[in-house]
């Protein structure tokens, strides 16, 4: 069993390094922006890389603020409960399964840029085994989080979001994420049923 800290640690340490990630590409500029953002006929071409580097970069400051500020809430709310590979294993599925259903399944989305996809999984990979566990507070801000989504898919994001973002919302990435994550919570559910087996 860890102590506190080292739990703590483990908790925030990948969420930390790609906060830090995210930070440093931001400041690289138009150039690093251009390089890694999801583009759809890129990612035909022969540029497989940009499915999971489009997360890490960002429409502007504000955008990557928001961003990091969202991932280290998420870390809160999983409370020194999980651990650095467990964190670097959901980032890293749940980056290709949202890039991978932008192409499939979004054909119109050319561009793409932004962890708000991979940040709504994480809310919902955090949150709903707590909630299924009782966790009344885990399950509230769950439905808020899936409320949200639903708000954002009937109803287009206001001119003042846009401009904030320095571009479009792509909600149809939100969903993506929260998808990948309800499959990864079932696959992580089922994974030692499946070893007793």
């Amino acid at each position: 069993m860890q102590s506190l800290p080292q739990r703590f640690f483990a908790n925030w340490l990948v969420p930390i390094a790609v906060a830090c990630l995210m930070l440093a590409l931001q400041a690289g500029g138009e150039p690093v922006y251009e390089a890694l953002r999801y583009e759809r006929a890129a990612v035909l071409g022969g540029q497989p890389w940009r499915l999971v580097s489009a997360h890490v970069v960002h429409l502007g400051w504000a955008h990557c603020l928001m961003n990091a500020g969202g991932l280290a809430l998420c870390a809160a709310f999983a409370a020194g409960t999980l651990g650095w590979r467990a964190w670097a294993i959901a980032i890293v599925v749940l980056a290709l399964g949202v890039g991978i259903l932008l192409v499939v399944a979004s054909p119109r989305a050319t561009n793409y840029a932004g962890l708000s996809g991979v940040l709504y999984g994480l809310f919902v990979w955090v949150l709903a085994p707590r909630a299924w566990r009782g966790d009344r507070v885990a399950l509230i801000v769950l439905l808020a989080v899936i409320a949200r989504i639903g708000w954002q898919m009937l109803h287009p994001p206001l001119e003042a979001q846009r401009a904030l973002i320095g571009g479009d919302v792509l909600v149809e990435a939100h969903l993506y994420g929260a998808l990948c994550a309800l499959v990864l919570c079932l696959c992580q559910w089922a994974w030692p049923h499946l070893r007793r087996a």
